[in-house]
This record gives structure tokens, sequence and C-alpha cells, in this order.
């Protein structure tokens, strides 16, 4: 496979999107109906592994394979179709909202899954650096006030040190709509610290691409707690949806943070 392809799909990185002029789907593409189901089971692979500890990483590819085999598909058939789907935005916009509806059905087993037992998030992860998200890392906002933003609430433990940078980052794109326009993204991170304080950092995002939103502590307190949230602002009314993929939380100690 051609390794510039592989690169491509394993960062989870979409090209600048080429709008759809209504061409039928070819008979050599995975089929929409077929390509949603594989595309779940997919993303649900992809997070299942990001879970897994360091030691046990090299099973995540297992897991794929293992999606692979159950729709009877290749990697080089799933490349080539997405390939085909990321030039023609409208088709895939309407498989990820079919997909973002089945995960919002399915929330309470994935945060089973995820170990995800209350609206608190109880982290306990040893390490100088580690990702601490512990929801799905996929989302489709919309301009609808029940999915135009996820909410995150981190409970630390002993494993947070004073000082620890946080580095939230996430693969965010912008999907038009038929009115097209632009909207923005808003990411932010707060820390509360055990005197009560807080520490937080925001960013306004106006166009697709890769994001990391870091906050370094100015003061030597403990962690108390960390939340934040990635809201999308349809202030402009465009109408435009917004897909949030790949997100994550590093924890970094501040000595090994560059």
């Amino acid at each position: 496979m051609n390794k510039s392809i592989l690169r491509f799909f394993i960062s989870f990185v979409f090209p600048v999107f080429v709008f759809s002029c209504g061409k039928s789907i070819p008979g050599d593409v995975i089929q929409p109906e077929e390509m949603e189901d594989l595309l779940y089971d997919y993303h649900v692979a992809i997070t299942m592994g990001n879970d897994l500890s360091y030691e046990n990483r090299y099973k995540s590819s297992l897991y794929k394979d293992y999606v692979f085999k159950k729709h009877g598909v290749t990697e080089a058939m799933f490349d080539s179709s997405m390939v085909w789907y990321a030039r023609h935005s409208k088709e895939l916009a309407e498989i990820y909202r079919k997909i973002e509806k089945r995960y919002e059905m399915s929330e309470n087993q994935m945060r089973s899954q995820l170990n995800k037992r209350s609206k608190q998030i109880k982290v306990s992860l040893p390490g100088d650096s580690v990702d601490v998200w512990s929801d799905r890392n996929l989302y489709w906002l919309t301009t609808s006030p029940l999915t135009n933003k996820l909410v995150f609430d981190l409970k630390v433990d002993t494993t947070f040190h004073a000082s620890d940078v946080l580095v939230m980052s996430a693969d965010c794109n912008f999907l038009p709509s038929d009115k097209g326009g632009t909207s923005d993204i808003v990411m932010a991170l707060n820390v509360v610290f055990k005197n009560d304080s807080t520490q937080a950092t925001t960013k306004v995002i106006g166009k697709s691409g890769y994001y990391d939103l870091i906050l370094r502590p100015d003061s030597g307190f403990d962690y108390k707690s960390v939340n934040g949230f990635i809201y999308y602002n349809d202030s402009k009314k465009s109408d435009v949806s917004a897909l949030i993929r790949n997100i994550k939380l590093m924890r970094y100690r501040k000595d090994s943070y560059k």
C-alpha cells in the first residue's frame, strides 16, 4: 500500500473537501449503507485501541483487522473507497450524520466500554506522557442545542502532579451545507486546583485542521479537576456542521514536555 495513503487514513486527516457533483457511486466503491456500518465499527475499534495500555497497543491493529474481516473487505478496498468519499463531501457527510446518531443512541454502552461510570471521569493513569481522554473520540456537532457541544469533567488523582502540562488536541473538520458560509469552533480547557483557584485557556477555530490547546499551569498547586468543552458556534447562521475526531487530552510532566 502507498505509504502516504496509509499515513493519511491512520491519522484520520481529511483532505480539503470537494463538493460532489451528484455522480452515481461507482460499483467498486463500498456503498453508503455498507460504508456506514463499516465506519461505525472502525471508529469503535480505533477508540478501543487508543484505550489500551502502552504495553498492549500492538493489539489495536487486531481490532481493525477484525472489522475488515467482519465486513468482508480488505484494507485496500477500504482505503480506495475512502479516497472516493473524501472527494465527495455530501455523501461522506450524510454517512457521518447517521453514524453520529447511532453513537448518541448507544452512548451508555460506549461509556461502559470506556469505563465512564458517571458525569465525572475518574482518571488514574501513571506515566510521564499519558492520554487521559476517556470519552469517545468522535463527535458530530450541529446547530441543534442538543448536539452543538461536548463537555467533559475529569476528577484527577495522585497520578497528576503539580505543574503537569495539559494538551488537548482534535481534528476539526467543517462540512459545508447547501447554504455555504463558515462558522467557528471554540475549544476550552480549564484546571481547578486544590485551593479552588483556576486557570483556563481557549482557542477559536475557523477552518478545518488539527489543533492543539496547551495549558501550562502558572502555579505549583496540586490539581483538583480538569474540565472543558468543544463548542460549535453558529453565530453566522451558516448551518455548517463540524466533525470532531481524534480527540486527545495528553498529560505531560513539566520537564518532559518541550
